[in-house]
């Protein structure tokens, strides 16, 4: 027979149980908007992604904070593909504080909070489904107020991403292309999609990138006259050596050209290349860039 010994409950676990009242996903923004009408001193404002375009009653409401002298400490993830936050913060003239691998949600001020897993993005507000918890004792807003010390403040970040990566994340990869190639080779280049694929002129040849949208891959191919394709067997191991391609050549016939081709390897996160995050897309630009040299090295010689 089995003997379970109960144990008295902790004290701030009993006042927690005892005090925490759990939202509604239909009540999480009112009382999120309760919170920033209610401040008079400060607000803590944690949400890692912001959004708030079509929420124009919250934006109104800390515009309103603000005019009337609360202190808004408002931090969102720092992320350059999460420029888009910061900007939409500063938009309301507050400073966007930056922080590391941010995902916490919590919003309070010196009289009431909510922890929610909802950020301040008006497609959440609008279509998900979230939960969280309205506090009020003081203790609990003190235990608030200690983890924005603890975890939240040393990982804030001081030195922004570069105005060079802010470009990349917000630029359609085309364009981004186009820019790349032609400042790496000093001479113009044309990037254009058609028939599902892209056509790029540069360097005085005309190459091709194809992504597979059911593996995520993509290939690279460039035209070669008849006797570049009669050298490349011989050829290829000399000016084509990235290890980001798997190479080979296809034999054009019956009026096709031939064409040089390059497997990428790594595969890819997404075939949509324009939602490409930032490090994966400076890699592919880079390794793009590398094709196209070693196929104007190889011509030229």
């Amino acid at each position: 027979m089995w003997h379970v010994s109960y144990q008295p409950l902790n004290c701030a676990l009993i006042a927690c149980i005892r005090y925490m009242k759990i939202l509604q996903p239909h009540q999480i923004s009112s009382e999120v908007l309760e919170v920033i009408h209610s401040a008079q001193q400060y607000l803590i404002l944690v949400s890692p992604y912001v959004k708030l375009t079509q929420w124009q009653q919250l934006a109104a409401a800390l515009t309103a904070a603000k005019g009337r002298g609360v202190r808004i400490d408002f931090f969102v993830r720092n992320d350059p593909d999460n420029a888009g936050s910061w900007e939409q913060v500063e938009a309301l003239g507050l400073k966007a504080r930056l922080v590391s691998n941010l995902h916490a949600k919590f919003y309070f001020s010196e009289t009431s909070g909510v922890i929610s897993s909802m950020n301040l993005l008006a497609s959440s507000n609008s279509n998900s489904i979230e939960i969280g918890c309205k506090l009020e004792t003081q203790t609990e807003l003190d235990e608030l107020k200690s983890f924005v010390k603890r975890f939240v403040v040393p990982h804030e970040i001081s030195e922004r991403p570069t105005e060079a990566d802010l470009y990349l994340t917000k630029e359609r990869f085309s364009v981004a292309l186009e820019h790349y190639i032609a400042d790496q080779t000093r001479r113009d280049a044309r990037v254009t999609f058609q028939k599902d694929e892209f056509e790029i002129r540069a360097v005085s040849n005309t190459f091709f990138l194809y992504v597979d949208k059911a593996t995520n891959r993509l290939f690279l191919s460039a035209i070669v006259s008849e006797a570049e394709a009669s050298a490349f067997e011989a050829r290829c191991s000399t000016f084509f050596t990235s290890p980001a391609f798997r190479y080979e050549l296809d034999r054009g016939d019956r009026g096709h050209y031939s064409m040089v081709e390059g497997a990428y390897q790594p595969r890819l996160s997404t075939a949509y290349l324009d939602n490409l995050r930032l490090p994966e897309k400076k890699q592919l630009l880079a390794e793009v860039m590398t094709f196209i040299k070693s196929v104007r090295a190889f011509k030229d010689a």
